[in-house]
């Protein structure tokens, strides 16, 4: 429960910022990217939750739908360092390697984040 409540005042600071607003020579790609693999794991737990295949407890439950509204800061990420112009800056260049892992596991989502268990 603690994880979800850092991760909710943590959301409700960066989505009031204005980081999101800025040219991407000022931003960090991979910074900003492995929030975005975060926000996408809060949908598929969610999804998870309505299929009846979690194990969250009611305060969890709760927790988690207060994030929910946050997880379009994901896409709105990964659109922007999908883009070309975005991916030539400075900040871009000189952690590219790092940048593009974290890209292409957002892109991915789904050998990283879905756990496979065997019974």
């Amino acid at each position: 429960m603690r994880l979800l409540d850092a991760a909710l005042a943590g959301l409700r600071a960066y989505a009031g910022s204005g980081e999101l607003q800025a040219p991407a020579r000022y931003r960090l790609a991979f910074r900003e990217l492995g929030l975005s693999i975060g926000l996408e794991a809060v949908k598929r737990m969610q999804k998870d939750v309505l299929q009846k295949r979690s194990s969250l407890g009611p305060q969890e439950r709760v927790r988690l739908e207060d994030l929910l509204p946050y997880v379009p800061i994901g896409d709105e990420i990964e659109s922007f360092w999908r883009q070309p112009g975005h991916q030539g800056t400075d900040t871009w260049l000189e952690h590219r390697d790092i940048n593009e892992v974290m890209l292409a596991t957002r892109l991915a989502a789904d050998g990283f984040l879905d756990l496979v268990t065997t019974d």
